[in-house]
């Protein structure tokens, strides 16, 4: 029989988690303020060279979950907006598998109203169920986003977001993006899943999202040492914007790839991105591009 946890042990763990949380706020916090100390030390004359660096620049912006402050995100509604926008190189998802094989686009898996986990339903109850949030709206399917996209000239960014999509889900999603004939970045926190990407197409583009480091599954004991893992199996970096370091930056750079910060929605800490740290890709929740282009 299991023994139960006496009430002060139960106490203390409660502590420790408040404990732990109020840290990685705290964190968070400092990293955040940081990137804003830099940028409000910036002069006039400083900015203004800001300003000429993205005008030559060829930053390319990615609408997260499609135009999400104009519509609902991850909706058809949402990517149809993002890709009538000429500032739009990208649009980026998320997907989950539904109980039949198939996928839709949705940031968590209790999205839909009512269904605690979209796995546990097939494609047509996902996709004609209200949203949990907006219950005008429904998932959009997978193959509906990636037409989207590819009728609208942009590159499907696809974030494979599930921690327990099995390998066979991956393979089934590639395939779909190779039927589609769309342009396609995938994207994952999750490494094992980039790493397989990798082994069933070696000409995909794809980039590891991270927040302050690197993840220790990826080959090597250093940071260094895992961006260099990374490097060998052309994968890029997709960073935090309160934890992006010009160390990551430039040694991404340094060795051919390139570096992406998200989710940035205030066009002079955009400019500061593009300047200090030369970003290939900004995702944003705005029209970033045009934010951006009233200071040229």
């Amino acid at each position: 029989m299991k023994k139960k946890l006496s009430k002060g042990a139960v106490a203390l763990i409660v502590i420790a988690s408040i404990i732990l949380a109020l840290a990685i706020i705290v964190v968070s916090l400092m990293f955040g303020w940081l990137n804003d100390f830099k940028f409000m030390t910036y002069t006039k004359a400083r900015f203004e060279k800001a300003v000429e660096t993205y005008r030559t620049s060829d930053v390319n912006f990615i609408a997260h979950r499609g135009l999400s402050v104009e519509e609902y995100q991850n909706t058809a509604e949402a990517f149809r907006l993002a890709a009538s926008y000429e500032g739009t190189w990208g649009i980026e998802t998320d997907i989950w598998a539904t109980s039949d094989g198939k996928f839709v686009c949705m940031h968590d898996a209790n999205a839909i109203k009512g269904i605690s986990n979209v796995r546990n339903v097939d494609y047509a109850t996902a996709t004609t169920t209200p949203l949990r949030h907006n219950e005008q709206r429904y998932a959009c399917g997978f193959e509906e986003y990636l037409e989207i996209c590819r009728e609208g000239g942009k590159t499907a960014v696809v974030e494979l977001k599930d921690k327990n999509m099995t390998d066979d889900d991956i393979k089934r999603a590639l395939d779909i993006i190779h039927e589609s004939g769309a342009d396609v970045t995938i994207i994952s926190f999750h490494y094992k899943f980039l790493k397989l990407v990798r082994t069933l197409d070696a000409e995909v583009p794809l980039q590891l999202l991270i927040n302050l480091s690197v993840p220790k599954d990826v080959a090597g004991k250093t940071q260094h040492a895992r961006m260099d893992t990374l490097i060998a199996q052309n994968i890029d970096l997709s960073v935090n914007s309160l934890f992006l370091s010009k160390d990551m930056a430039n040694y991404m750079h340094d060795h051919g790839r390139k570096i992406g910060v998200w989710t940035v929605n205030d066009s002079r800490n955009a400019m500061f991105f593009v300047h200090e740290y030369g970003v290939d890709y900004l995702t944003s929740d705005v029209r970033m591009k045009d934010e951006m282009d009233k200071y040229l």
